[in-house]
């Protein structure tokens, strides 16, 4: 499985761009799993629903398995926080394309996403791992960068990028 980070600050596009980057690389029949980043607390659970009172009575680990799909809800410690390489072990085997999508100082290559509208400057002068910037309009901080720069709004080329980036261009 490859990996490929997506990172900007809050309101850039991340999860837009993620999505259609997602559309893309199924539509050329890959694997594609996905990593969102948070800070906050991850409650997938509704109050009320049966898993939720399963959790709530003290179970560890709460899976829902359906038909065609299955979920498994692991609470931890309070007290520890879950590593990314450990994380990353829970994806099945079959995926070709992990799309990672936040953790800004994570060890792997990244993307980052540029909005002049945020008004903050570019993450990847102090991000050695960052690969390409997309942007929404060129201005001094994308012209001043070393990096390749694509346009938000071109999915093709970002997805191309990627792939030959990741190698994986003559399977897909």
């Amino acid at each position: 499985m490859k990996i490929i980070g997506l990172y900007g600050w809050s309101g850039s596009g991340k999860t837009h761009l993620t999505c259609r980057l997602i559309k893309y690389f199924v539509k050329k029949k890959m694997v594609v799993s996905t990593f969102k980043h948070t800070h906050h607390n991850v409650e997938i659970d509704k109050k009320g629903k049966d898993s939720y009172l399963h959790r709530d009575s003290g179970a560890r680990e709460v899976m829902l398995g359906g038909k065609n799909n299955w979920a498994l809800i692991h609470k931890g410690k309070k007290s520890k926080n879950y590593e990314f390489d450990d994380l990353i072990k829970k994806f099945s085997k079959e995926n070709d394309l992990l799309i990672v999508e936040g953790y800004k100082k994570l060890d792997i290559p990244k993307i980052e996403l540029y909005n002049s509208k945020i008004n903050k400057s570019l993450i990847s002068n102090k991000n050695s791992k960052a690969v390409a910037i997309v942007y929404d309009v060129i201005d001094k901080n994308i012209i001043n960068s070393n990096l390749p720069i694509f346009d938000f709004n071109n999915t093709k080329d970002i997805g191309e990028f990627i792939l030959k980036f990741l190698k994986l261009d003559e399977k897909y």
